[in-house]
């Protein structure tokens, strides 16, 4: 017999309560979307850890450091619920005293530019995870945008040691799928997709394939599933949308590949008319990617768990794609990162 909506309902809601780790890989924290009302109704759901994009595009190297110093300043009157996370610890502690812990990304690693030094420096700044490449071609790796799909050049494959041995995750989101292909055969330490959808559901250029999907299961990685409904192929970005591609993971690779990263905007129209203003998505191979619809929202992630249950999922399964596998990850590479002799000032294998 199968449980009631309100047995249902109830257990969604203990098991977001109980569990130890609830992540969003991914939001967006430029400064036209800073809103700390937005982190409360993060908090309000349930969510623990947050990792928040600063500098979106184009990240600068200052402009990162700025951003962050300035993040930081704008979370000190809210200490009495909010928190930057500098470890694992952090994050325990943080949930411990129920508030919300926050970490940062970056979707870039042109800000690096000609100095691999500057890793460290990010890593000690609170950065967790970069993405190698945003939608085209930089210094280290191609985009998802390039027609080429080149691979990692020589100095992205330096620069995938040298995030292994400061402790950087290495995201694959946005990244061409050679290059990303090439990161998860290099790297030492799991890679993720902090943010993607899944292609054989939404055909996107931005989402990604079966082959990626296994790369990364089978390297140990995980892929947190997107919530902007133009990407997840449903500009209603409904819960069951979300869990079609979560599900393709899931029966793909197994429970414990899959997280979440949102990528939520709560207001997506002033992001499309600013592309559309600066003809910024005009080299887009498939036309520009419009942005029409909602993103899923932090008060959606109970209906996702009551269709997680709905469909078989056991308890061990959804507490790992609410955040353990992805907190998984972050303990291996971020509390033992590796220490590779590799000259930094080699660009060869």
């Amino acid at each position: 017999m199968m449980p009631g909506k309100h047995s249902i309902e109830d257990r969604a809601s203990r098991l977001i309560a109980d569990c130890p780790n609830v992540w969003d890989l991914t939001i967006p924290w430029v400064q036209m979307y800073w809103s700390i009302d937005l982190l409360k109704r993060y908090r309000r759901a349930g969510y623990t850890y947050a990792s928040l994009t600063i500098q979106d595009m184009p990240a600068t190297f200052e402009g990162v450091r700025r951003d962050i110093g300035e993040f930081r300043k704008l979370c000190i009157p809210h200490a009495d619920w909010l928190c930057f996370a500098e470890s694992a610890g952090d994050i325990d502690a943080a949930r411990r005293e129920g508030k919300l812990a926050l970490g940062i990304n970056v979707q870039d690693t042109e800000l690096v530019h000609d100095d691999i030094g500057r890793l460290e420096i990010l890593r000690d700044l609170g950065v967790r995870h970069m993405l190698l490449a945003y939608q085209v071609r930089n210094r280290a790796a191609d985009g998802c945008a390039e027609p080429a799909n080149g691979g990692l050049s020589l100095f992205g494959r330096q620069l995938v040691r040298r995030m292994n041995e400061a402790g950087i995750i290495v995201d694959g989101s946005h990244v061409g799928k050679r290059s990303s292909l090439d990161a998860i055969e290099l790297s030492q330490t799991p890679v993720i997709f902090s943010h993607s959808g899944i292609k054989s559901v939404c055909d996107h250029i931005r989402n990604i394939d079966d082959e990626q999907i296994q790369a990364c299961a089978d390297a140990g990685g995980v892929i947190g599933i997107v919530g902007i409904g133009a990407f997840l192929g449903d500009p209603d970005a409904s819960a069951a949308t979300v869990f079609r591609h979560l599900d393709h993971v899931v029966q793909r690779v197994g429970p414990q590949h899959a997280g979440i990263g949102t990528d939520f905007i709560d207001d997506l129209a002033p992001v499309w008319k600013s592309i559309e203003e600066s003809g910024g998505d005009a080299w887009h191979p498939h036309g520009p990617q419009r942005y029409e619809g909602v993103a899923f929202a932090p008060e959606q992630l109970k209906e996702l768990v009551q269709i997680m249950i709905s469909s078989g999922y056991d308890d061990a399964a959804i507490h790992g794609i609410l955040g353990g596998n992805f907190r998984r990850v972050y303990d291996l590479v971020h509390e033992s990162p590796t220490r590779s002799s590799q000259s930094a000032g080699s660009y060869g294998d």
